[in-house]
């Protein structure tokens, strides 16, 4: 089995062949890979990826395959291709479209700036579900405008949901004076099989 590793950017003034440290063996080369298969696992997904012309290094000894930095790059877009997720540029570009700050959006999205820095960055791919947070965000002026009105060292109480005419609880106290009660939901839960 192939394994990747990201090569050592100080490595590549040496001249070919390299010598890989795993296997002690001189058979490093550049090579571009006609295609590139590698299944990703992100966010609980699994999803097959295929690169036409990806540029490697490649030990001929024991098979490992090191990759750069761009080539890293072309595989998390591949990723978030895949996964329908924002670009790195269409993160930063739409946050800067609406006067905000890393620290400002992040504040917002009760995450860390480092976090926001790196999916702008491309350093790190966010999870779908903040995906779709940011696209909502982006979209919404009124979830933004409820974003802001929130105060995040103390979130306030919320007040119960009103509950139409026909939920149980609306429907009156008839049942609770005969001592019947709702099922309440248990922390132990099977998994439906």
């Amino acid at each position: 089995m192939l394994t990747c590793k990201v090569v050592d950017m100080a490595i590549l003034e040496k001249p070919f062949p390299w010598k890989r440290g795993e296997c002690r063996k001189r058979g490093v080369f550049a090579e571009t890979l006609a295609s590139y298969r590698v299944d990703l696992v992100h966010d609980g997904r699994t999803y097959d990826l295929e690169l036409a012309n990806l540029p490697v290094f490649q030990c001929h000894e024991c098979g490992e395959i090191m990759l750069g930095d761009q080539e890293q790059g072309r595989i998390s877009h591949a990723l978030r291709s895949a996964a329908g997720l924002l670009e790195p540029s269409v993160i930063r570009a739409h946050r800067e479209a609406l006067g905000l700050t890393q620290r400002e959006l992040a504040g917002l999205l009760l995450i860390a700036e480092s976090t926001l820095s790196r999916w702008e960055t491309g350093a790190r791919i966010q999870r779908r579900v903040m995906d779709r947070l940011l696209r909502a965000f982006f979209e919404l002026e009124p979830l933004r405008e409820c974003l802001k009105s929130l105060d995040s060292s103390s979130p306030p109480a919320l007040e119960p949901a009103r509950q139409p005419a026909c939920h149980p609880r609306s429907v009156g106290l008839a049942e609770e004076s005969r001592g019947s009660t709702l099922p309440t939901e248990t922390a132990s839960r099977r998994p439906a099989s």
